[in-house]
């Protein structure tokens, strides 16, 4: 009796956590007991042991299966059953070999605790879903029962899947939903169940579609199909033969034509004695002061030198643009190239057009042609491009006879110009149309990422915006 006293203290200290199951061993006979509560009861929370255990419970002597008892010792349902499952809602998952033999596959059924049959021993397996929706499998698929009121469709299910705010119910071709407040399944061809803008549950019957902007990442939309607006930052969406319109969140298009702008500071606002030291040693027109540096502008022609005085380049140059990675880009005789901070030559004034180092690389124009030069001044591919695009990823999209490959922002060629099209994704992933049409994701190694082609990839040229469908 003393030992059935510390198992029973055991017990009430498991079950002392709302919705708590817990295997514990009995010092009697070292079997396992589970201890959970089951709050629908009773009006208040009871405590009950689900049990496989020898022991003297109430009236009960020697129990050899399984069974439900309170935290008491009052029997719930008899040790019939060869396993237990959940127990909730009054009623428990019962399983037992039919035949019996233990070789035999267990059958499930339910049993309340007034031992009555709710479901007959006829299933593979029985598991509650959510509150008293349970998920039975027949054996030729899942179906959906609720306790009170039976079977809500006799259709089988490939699967059944509780999601945060409903029930849904899955075929290879369609998914139902469960309307929980008329208690039954909505029925339809449709594929998925999605909430709308206004938080409402609506079916659809369409692929998933995805969009594609400036370079952003991509965005999956539900939608039978997507059409440009009248509008540039606006797509329309067609939802079950409604148009519903659909923002575009604005990306600026990265542009390689687009220098840091320089703004001259007029000399009378000068306040400092730095600043006014430097423009009695630099004789300057104006300054632009940026950080420890500054650019100084004297008889329309640029110098550069940094704050302690100093002057490091003379203003011998029609142009400079601001330093990055200790290299100025400056215009000579109506001539590009670039410069270090000691004014030594890196590149040689030749170009049309050049970018800045923000990177390792810098972008040059000749004629109409396009390459990339490196810190030291050397190219840096052997091709000379026809067009360069710089992406939202920080790379740049090149073409060359027609074909589109990727360069990275350092200037070296990623993936050569062999492809229709190049979509980048950045973070090593990019959409490519290959000679044959076909839409193929992959990454920056030309690894397809899926062997399966997008289906269809329409482009929308007043907003810029590629759509494509698997």
């Amino acid at each position: 009796m003393a030992i059935f006293i510390r198992f029973l203290f055991l017990v009430t200290l498991l079950g002392s956590i709302q919705g708590y199951t817990q295997t514990v061993s009995c010092s009697a006979c070292a079997t396992d007991v589970l201890v959970k509560e089951i709050p629908a009861l009773h009006s208040s929370s009871q405590k009950i042991i689900v049990f496989k255990c020898p022991l003297q419970l109430g009236n009960l002597k020697m129990a050899t299966k399984w069974g439900v008892s309170d935290a008491q010792g009052n029997l719930l349902i008899k040790p019939f059953w060869d396993s237990i499952g959940n127990v909730a809602n009054g009623l428990a998952e019962v399983f037992q070999y039919i035949p019996q033999r233990k070789k035999a596959p267990l059958k499930a059924g339910l049993v309340s605790i007034q031992q009555k049959t709710i479901l007959p021993l006829a299933y593979r397996s029985i598991r509650v879903i959510a509150g008293t929706y349970y998920s039975i499998d027949t054996g030729k698929g899942f179906q959906l029962w609720k306790a009170g009121k039976g079977f809500l469709s006799s259709l089988p299910y490939d699967s059944i899947v509780k999601t945060p705010s409903r029930i849904l119910l899955y075929t290879e071709s369609f998914c139902h939903r469960l309307d929980s407040t008329a208690q039954k399944i909505e029925q339809g061809p449709y594929k998925e169940w999605h909430t709308n803008d206004n938080n409402k549950i609506y079916p659809v019957f369409y692929d998933t579609l995805y969009i594609y902007r400036n370079g952003g990442s991509i965005v999956t939309l539900f939608a039978d199909s997507i059409v440009a607006s009248s509008k540039a930052d606006e797509i329309i969406l067609y939802r079950n033969n409604s148009k519903v319109p659909f923002r575009l969140v604005h990306i600026p298009s990265p542009s390689i034509h687009e220098p840091d702008p320089i703004h001259p500071v007029p000399l009378s606002t000068l306040l400092d004695s730095t600043l006014i030291k430097i423009k009695n040693r630099s004789k300057a027109d104006s300054i632009v002061l940026v950080k420890n540096w500054y650019l100084y502008r004297r008889n329309n022609m640029w110098g550069y030198g940094d704050t302690l005085g100093n002057i490091g380049i003379g203003a011998q140059y029609e142009e400079l643009r601001y330093n990055h990675n200790n290299r100025l880009a400056m215009k000579y005789k109506g001539k590009w190239g670039f410069l270090d901070n000691y004014e030594n030559i890196i590149v040689q004034p030749y170009y049309d057009e050049v970018g800045d180092f923000m990177y390792a690389g810098a972008w040059v124009r000749q004629g109409h042609k396009y390459n990339f030069v490196g810190l030291n001044g050397k190219l840096l591919n052997s091709n000379w491009y026809d067009n360069i695009t710089p992406t939202a990823g920080n790379n740049y999209l090149v073409q060359l006879k027609g074909k589109t490959g990727l360069v990275s922002q350092e200037g070296r060629e990623i993936i050569g110009t062999r492809y229709l099209q190049l979509l980048d994704f950045g973070g090593n992933s990019c959409l490519v149309q290959t000679e044959d049409g076909k839409w193929f994701l992959m990454n920056y190694a030309e690894y397809r990422i899926s062997n399966d082609p997008y289906s269809s990839v329409q482009y929308l040229a007043k907003s810029k915006v590629y759509v494509m469908k698997k």
